[in-house]
């Protein structure tokens, strides 16, 4: 699924490689071409940010990620892995699918925008206002960048705060749990993460499960 050039590319852009055990990487790159990628963009993925290659990407948690990111902008795996892999490593489930799922449920998902600067720029310019500064009545758009912030910034965004600002937010959070779009992210990324496993290449799934605790580390990431 990939050869020796490709291990020396990404070893060559992140050094620190050579002290994981390759199959987390290896995964990871196997995964991402599993998902509709090319071999050649999936290591473009890993040189824009080699730290989405240490993340475990058969765990429930960053495949909820994913597959909300997906769902939420209409995108395909692919795309998501492309545009937005550093957030959906990076983020926890509970923060990045319980604001998304905030978002939906409380009216605001036709807010989110990933180009959410350009978008206001070009709204700024047609209205007359100075494009780097915010205009009165632009609209309220909302990044991914946005929805991995901090409780307190993400409150304070203006579609946020007319939907209940952090207290309303909180209080969603609080019930994610028992949330049936909730639940339903999860089995779907357990059942994803359990296909994607058995159509690793044989090697990769023997080097998977005979890590020390796999079980055990793959159970607490699916928690976050």
């Amino acid at each position: 699924m990939f050869g020796q050039q490709a291990t020396l590319e990404l070893v060559s852009v992140a050094p620190n490689l050579l002290g994981v055990d390759s199959s987390v990487w290896q995964t990871a790159l196997a995964v991402m071409q599993l998902s509709g990628l090319t071999e050649e963009q999936a290591i473009q993925v890993a040189r824009n940010d080699a730290k989405v290659l240490y993340r475990n990407w058969l765990a429930v948690g960053p495949l909820a990620n994913r597959l909300a990111v997906q769902r939420c902008m209409q995108l395909t795996a692919g795309q998501v892995y492309m545009r937005h892999a550093g957030y959906v490593a990076r983020c926890s489930a509970k923060r990045l699918v319980g604001r998304l799922l905030f978002l939906q449920q409380r009216g605001l998902q036709h807010l989110l925008e990933a180009e959410k600067r350009k978008l206001l720029q070009q709204w700024r310019s047609q209205h007359g206002f100075w494009t780097a500064r915010r205009a009165a009545g632009e609209p309220p758009l909302i990044s991914l960048r946005d929805v991995t912030r901090s409780d307190a910034l993400f409150a304070s965004l203006p579609a946020v705060q007319a939907a209940g600002g952090l207290p309303t937010l909180q209080a969603f959070i609080a019930e994610l749990e028992s949330n049936p779009a909730w639940q339903d992210l999860q089995a779907a990324a357990a059942a994803e993460g359990a296909q994607l496993g058995a159509q690793l290449p044989p090697r990769l799934q023997r080097q998977w499960h005979a890590r020390p605790g796999a079980r055990q580390r793959q159970g607490r990431m699916a928690a976050v």
